[in-house]
């Protein structure tokens, strides 16, 4: 006798797109609405949280590999950027303050 299964059946998921939007740093409620699957179910498997969170790493490599090719085209933004980032570089703010305050207390006050 076969017992029928209960339960309801398992989604199947589009892995491609659940690892494309996790490396665009997309959130966990955005990752379940494009795969059309719940938030607890993402939030619960442990097996997807592992992919989305490898998959995130990869974003933010390519990131930086993609910074670091415009710092090297040149793109004097990047340079400063990464130059602040890794190299403990930093704007230098002079500030001068050559007005001079004068206060004349006169008054019964004066003798406090």
């Amino acid at each position: 006798m076969v017992v029928p299964k209960r339960g309801r059946p398992h989604k199947q998921i589009d892995m491609d797109v659940l690892k494309e939007c996790a490396k665009i740093q997309c959130t966990l409620a955005e990752i379940a609405a494009v795969c059309r699957i719940s938030l607890a179910t993402l939030e619960h498997d442990e097996n997807l949280l592992q992919i989305v969170e490898e998959a995130r790493k990869d974003g933010v490599a390519s990131i930086r590999h993609m910074q670091w090719q415009s710092a090297a085209k040149g793109s004097t933004d990047m340079l400063k950027w990464i130059g602040k980032q890794y190299a403990k570089q930093a704007d230098k703010i002079e500030s001068k303050n050559e007005d001079r305050v004068t206060i004349v207390i006169s008054g019964d006050d004066a003798n406090v």
